[in-house]
């Protein structure tokens, strides 16, 4: 599903929505394991594909989320971090992407290997250094609290992002949102939000638009991650509209997840039609075998925006990132005006 078509590959584009643990290259997931002697399902990278990769709709959002144990594995040192953020900016530079920002889970990801999370998050800016000199880009850095690991890590996390938040723009609370709701994380998240950090929240994907009003209340997020089934409900939508919250969408990635029965259901165009600021994301490019240029192709081609529309959802993202205000506009003057 990689698509380079230049109908789409040529638009400068801003991209809100990437996991780093979802987007390594298979090659490199196979060399890093045979590096570090770890066992693999496969003898090859060729065949290990069908291993790290989602091609069909799955029964629901925690399959997809299981599929991630290999890339969870592979983060082995912080040499292996800096390669892994460096040919992820190398892939979204080659979409075209100028404005990035991409999120990790520090305790999900790091501690299986007990790399030291500084020592990380140090490769992480080695490799943005490049990519902004070398790529023309300018990337954005959020640091993700997994739901599942528990209020004491997502205070763990908070405290670290609040150390480096002047390398880190964002802080993003993730995971399973029906059994580990909004009640149990909204005062680490208020706490980053008083530190100066920007706040996004995954709701609203596998749960009903009540979720997303609860997330709402409870911290007031500068923006929501997925959130398409705010579609369902009035009030949410006009909730949503009246904070002048931005939605972080991920059409391929909500199908797969069985989020909404089928692509051509997807709520994408409903919601901005509704007056919704909706963003076009890609969500976990590698291990859902999709890019932004796909994501753009199914908001087109098969939902029937137009590529003005899109294009309004591409103001949205940049008027809606993280990064400070100045480079904001320096990028709009360099890409987007």
């Amino acid at each position: 599903m990689k698509c380079f078509d230049p109908l789409y590959n040529t638009m400068p584009k801003v991209e809100l929505h990437c996991h780093l643990e979802g987007s390594i290259r298979t090659n490199t997931l196979f060399e890093i394991a045979r590096d570090a002697g770890l066992p693999l399902p496969a003898e090859d990278a060729d065949h290990l594909e069908p291993f790290v990769r989602v091609y069909e709709q799955m029964d629901d959002l925690q399959s997809v989320l299981n599929a991630f144990a290999l890339a969870q594995n592979s983060f082995t040192s912080p040499a292996v971090v800096e390669r892994i953020a460096y040919e992820l900016f190398e892939d979204a530079a080659r979409q075209n992407i100028r404005l990035f920002e991409v999120r990790f889970s520090p305790d999900w990801v790091f501690s299986r290997h007990q790399v030291d999370w500084d020592a990380a998050l140090e490769g992480i800016l080695r490799a943005r250094e490049r990519a902004e000199a070398q790529l023309g880009m300018a990337i954005g850095l959020i640091v993700i609290t997994s739901r599942s690991l528990g209020v004491e890590s997502c205070k763990r996390t908070v405290d670290w992002a609040i150390r480096h938040k002047d390398v880190l723009c964002g802080v993003d609370l993730a995971d399973g949102e029906r059994e580990h709701p909004i009640r149990e994380f909204s005062r680490e998240m208020l706490r980053a939000r008083d530190a100066g950090l920007k706040i996004t929240v995954h709701s609203g994907e596998d749960t009903p638009a009540s979720f997303v009003m609860d997330t709402i209340r409870a911290v007031n997020p500068e923006r929501i991650g997925h959130g398409i089934h705010i579609i369902e409900d009035d009030a949410a939508v006009e909730m949503v509209k009246e904070r002048g919250i931005t939605l972080e969408v991920n059409p391929w990635s909500n199908y797969l997840t069985r989020s909404v029965k089928s692509i051509e259901e997807h709520p994408l165009k409903q919601l901005f039609d509704r007056g919704i600021k909706v963003t076009i994301n890609s969500d976990d490019p590698e291990l859902l075998n999709t890019n932004l240029n796909n994501e753009y192709r199914i908001a087109h081609e098969v939902l029937g925006m137009s590529l003005e529309e899109i294009a309004a959802c591409n103001r949205f993202a940049l008027e809606a990132s993280f990064l400070p205000d100045e480079t904001k506009r320096m990028m709009m003057e360099q890409w987007f005006s």
